[in-house]
């Protein structure tokens, strides 16, 4: 990831977390569908994305998973959603990330001071949670973005989370993981 795509995806995070969106805010009643496969709505999908996560819920997390696989990490290294199945099925790697602190492999820090939290400790354990959802249409793709701010003192490195998803045929499929 360049860095003007990392300043770029910064900007989006700071304005749909600190300029707010009316769209984000409302939502119509044609969106009240739980399933993302229907739901059409950003708000929707934040909603019950978001629930996967802090619930969780590793197979409705691998629901949004398209077959061709999707980008992880700072670098958009691309992995298959068979990679993903299988992290999930060891847990190891992006299951660590997203869903158990415990088996995060990060460096030893002497000073011990913060240690690496999954985002389902994040977005359940911390001091101030807020989430954010948008939509967005690049080279002729319709987008949604999703971003939580969340401030925890005890976790290091995270102050906003933002995923990327891409609407297919038959609903959002994830395109970034963070």
């Amino acid at each position: 990831m360049t860095m003007s795509v990392a300043m770029r995806r910064l900007l989006i995070c700071g304005l749909l977390l600190f300029g707010g969106s009316v769209s984000v805010a409302a939502q119509s009643a044609s969106a009240a569908s739980t399933s993302h496969q229907t739901a059409s709505e950003p708000a929707a999908l934040e909603r019950d994305f978001f629930a996967a996560i802090r619930e969780g819920d590793a197979k409705k997390f691998l629901s949004y998973v398209p077959e061709q696989g999707m980008n992880v990490g700072p670098q958009a290294k691309h992995i298959t959603r068979s990679d993903v199945e299988q992290q999930f099925a060891q847990h190891r790697g992006l299951y660590c990330k997203l869903f158990d602190s415990s088996c995060i492999q990060s460096p030893i820090k002497l000073d011990a001071s913060v240690r690496a939290c999954s985002y389902r400790e994040l977005l359940t354990h911390s001091e101030k949670v807020r989430t954010a959802a948008t939509e967005a249409v690049r080279g002729g793709v319709h987008q949604a973005i999703l971003v939580a701010e969340v401030k925890n003192d005890q976790c290091s490195g995270v102050g906003l989370i933002d995923f990327i998803f891409n609407e297919g045929h038959s609903g959002w499929e994830l395109f970034s993981v963070p």
